[in-house]
């Protein structure tokens, strides 16, 4: 075991040098510039650790090496996220890419992200999604010549925020609010279940109760990465999930109370980002919103019996609450009307862009439409 384990490491420090070698020098986009860096100290790191290993796996008998398998394991994994979430952003510097990190470099600037911006990579094959370990969204191939679902950057950022807030002392406040949020979760369950005890009723309420409690750990953060995208982004975020929805949800009130449902529900979603709408001012954006979504909904699903406990209307208020004190407390830039509501309608100023964007559609053919968005994403390319 101890040769083939010194084989294993040894396998491991040479991709960790091979892997470096796909970091372009120069980098072809400035805004790469923390991913490479990143990249490079991690696998520099990882390497450094595996030389230091095989010496003490000679100095180890063949029964004393449980310790060392596991340490060589680790370090395969710190590799492994780094080719697999960071240097395919570093690699396919598209120009697609190029143009989607100088728009989440302006985001940063425009909404006051006290963290590094995230890298984005245009290779998904399944919507947005993003590592924290590496610090890098990944978005489907084409986004970049679209502009309605652009509003999802912002949740994506708001995953690395909420990963960044108890060790960045400006997310402090949005730290403690998240606290806050899930104290008043838990509560909130606990008397209701008390309440589902003492009522004549089946008898597996309490049961069901008790595992929506526990799945609300999952569920709290995607709530909060939603309103962060709202309150920063401001309109365009809700309509970009209810379009979303439309197009992609197959249950919009799904609720799996045997397995790890790690997203709310859609329908639930909607009716936070309403609530919301509503505490930033938007009460006339929110009713247009509300009237659309009740002709979406018809369409997608009927809730399930259980479904009244998962996402009571009182909770999702209380949370929206509590989320917009966090995200105001630190720091961050809001997306109030009046924010929305100027005449300098540049086309480097990225959130009045989504939302313009968001009201010519709606008033527009598609045809229309499509010309003005083609337009106006050459113009971003020429301000960027």
């Amino acid at each position: 075991m101890k040769d083939y384990l010194q084989s294993i490491v040894g396998e491991q420090i040479s991709r960790a040098i091979a892997l470096k070698e796909f970091i372009p020098k120069p980098l072809q986009y400035s805004e790469l510039t923390g991913l490479a860096e990143r990249c490079t100290h991690i696998l520099n790191e990882q390497a450094d650790f595996l030389r230091a290993l095989s010496g003490e796996i000679g100095n180890r008998e063949e029964d004393d090496l449980h310790d060392l398998f596991r340490e060589a394991r680790v370090a395969t994994w710190e590799i492994t996220l780094v080719e697999y979430y960071g240097l395919p952003a570093l690699y396919n510097q598209t120009p697609e890419a190029g143009f989607l990190n100088k728009i989440v470099f302006q985001i940063h600037r425009e909404i006051a992200l006290p963290i590094l911006p995230p890298a984005v990579c245009c290779v998904s094959t399944d919507y947005y999604s993003s590592v924290f370990a590496t610090n890098v969204i990944f978005v489907p191939i084409s986004e970049s010549r679209f502009l309605l679902h652009l509003p999802d950057l912002y949740h994506e950022i708001g995953h690395c925020v909420l990963e960044s807030m108890k060790d960045e002392p400006k997310l402090k406040p949005l730290a403690d609010s998240y606290q806050l949020a899930f104290s008043r979760v838990t509560d909130y369950y606990n008397e209701l279940k008390k309440r589902k005890k003492r009522d004549v009723g089946p008898p597996d309420i309490p049961m069901f109760i008790e595992r929506i409690h526990s799945l609300w750990r999952l569920w709290l953060g995607e709530f909060f990465c939603d309103l962060f995208a709202l309150y920063t982004v401001g309109p365009a975020y809700a309509w970009s999930h209810l379009h979303l929805t439309a197009k992609r949800s197959e249950d919009i009130y799904k609720l799996a109370i045997l397995e790890e449902q790690d997203h709310p529900a859609d329908e639930a979603r909607m009716r936070i980002l309403l609530s919301g709408l509503k505490l930033m001012g938007f009460a006339e954006v929110a009713k247009r919103q509300e009237s659309r979504w009740s002709e979406i909904a018809v369409f997608l699903g009927k809730p399930q019996s259980e479904y009244q406990y998962a996402f009571p209307q009182q909770l999702l208020e209380e949370v929206g609450k509590i989320a917009l004190e966090g995200v105001k407390g630190s720091g961050f830039s809001l997306a109030y009307p009046q924010v929305l509501d100027v005449d300098d309608h540049s086309s480097n100023n990225v959130r009045l862009l989504l939302n313009d964007a968001w009201n010519k559609f709606w008033d527009s053919t598609p045809d229309q439409f499509r010309d003005w968005e083609r337009r106006k994403l050459e113009e971003v390319k020429r301000a960027l």
